[in-house]
């Protein structure tokens, strides 16, 4: 396993920690079923993404005191929005000096994609003149290892395992939905930013076609869970902002990948639309690759009331979505072969919850 934690300016900081598997007892009720407690035949992964630098972020307690073991950061994990390195770096200095995000970095490993405003620009995609500049802060502050794969390449995109105490493997993909992208379509009337609607040319890429390739080769690596991080939203296609919808072709290519590679049930982690929420393309669905497809998308961790309260989307499991401060988490219980996935919020209460059989074919 290869576990990355955060660099920073502060000195003080470990480069690298073991995954440490902490348990914890949390005993509560959501929906007539009682919580999975994680224990020592569990994995916990927590998750979050935008999370403004420049503001007050209590979040990160109720995070700490789940005891993950490790927290995926899903983008925009600060605002930047620059083409000077120097101000990115500040941004970033600023998010280590946050007590809160110095304690996560004491509990688990941190592992991290960007969206947008990281990356350096709202909405952008390769056209942005300074994405190389920004993948060099991005390793430089994530603490990327001078010869892994990832810095050899283009974009940011990567895989970690976590094993989990009886040995399972949970393979953790981590995708760069930024470095490659294509041209968004804007629609009439459009406001500044948003919103798009589809591009239809089947050259215009999301993945780019090298990610593509390393893709389609680490789902062939054996494991018994996957997890993909992409930043923007996969499932949703209802609304009109950001999400791999924008790219059809791109989507279902994906879709199709799990297909043929056989991968069995996969969670996707998201954020971005400022607002949280828990999805399922169904196993009878005419996209699906044969298997249930499950997505929680958790944003965010400071800026929140995205999206519009009850906002159409065929494929939440929930009656709406969660428009205040939120993370998520991922609780896999490898003995009985259940994961719950929740949204809690800034206090720590679980706002929704779902609970997935990995054994179900539906």
């Amino acid at each position: 396993m290869t576990a990355q934690r955060n660099r920073t300016s502060i000195p003080t900081l470990p480069i690298f920690w073991p995954l440490v598997l902490l348990q914890v007892c949390v005993v509560m009720v959501f929906n007539g079923l009682p919580n999975l407690q994680a224990n020592d035949s569990s994995t916990r992964i927590a998750m979050g993404s935008c999370a403004n630098q420049e503001v007050k972020q209590p979040i990160w307690e109720a995070i700490v005191a789940t005891q993950p073991d490790g927290f995926v950061f899903l983008g925009d994990n600060v605002y930047a929005d620059t083409e000077d390195m120097d101000e990115m770096r500040n941004a970033y200095r600023a998010l280590a000096e946050k007590d809160g995000y110095q304690a996560l970095l004491n509990t688990c490993p941190v592992y991290a994609i960007w969206d947008d405003h990281d990356y350096g620009v709202n909405d952008g995609g390769a056209e942005f003149p300074m994405r190389e500049g920004a993948e060099k802060v991005f390793h430089e502050f994530f603490q990327t290892p001078e010869d892994s794969d990832s810095r050899r390449r283009p974009g940011i995109y990567d895989v970690d395992y976590v094993m989990a105490p009886g040995g399972q493997t949970l393979q953790l993909i981590r995708l760069d939905t930024r470095y490659f992208r294509g041209p968004l379509v804007k629609l009439p009337k459009q406001g500044r930013h948003g919103p798009y609607g589809r591009n239809l040319d089947r050259s215009a890429t999301i993945l780019g076609e090298g990610q593509w390739a390393w893709l389609a080769k680490v789902l062939g690596e054996p494991a018994d869970l996957r997890v993909i991080a992409t930043s923007i939203q996969f499932l949703p296609q209802d609304h009109q902002w950001e999400r791999w919808e924008n790219f059809p072709h791109e989507r279902q290519k994906l879709l199709d990948l799990l297909k043929e590679k056989e991968t069995g049930p996969v969670i996707f982690l998201s954020g971005d639309r400022h607002m949280g929420e828990i999805m399922k393309l169904r196993a009878d669905d005419p996209a699906s690759p044969g298997f249930p497809i499950y997505e929680i998308t958790s944003s965010g961790l400071t800026n929140a009331g995205g999206g519009r309260p009850g906002e159409p989307n065929r494929h939440r499991v929930s009656p709406t979505n969660f428009q205040s401060r939120n993370f998520g988490l991922v609780t896999i219980d490898w003995n009985s072969s259940l994961v719950e996935l929740e949204l809690r919020n800034v206090g720590g209460d679980v706002v929704d919850a779902y609970r997935i059989d990995l054994t179900a074919t539906e």
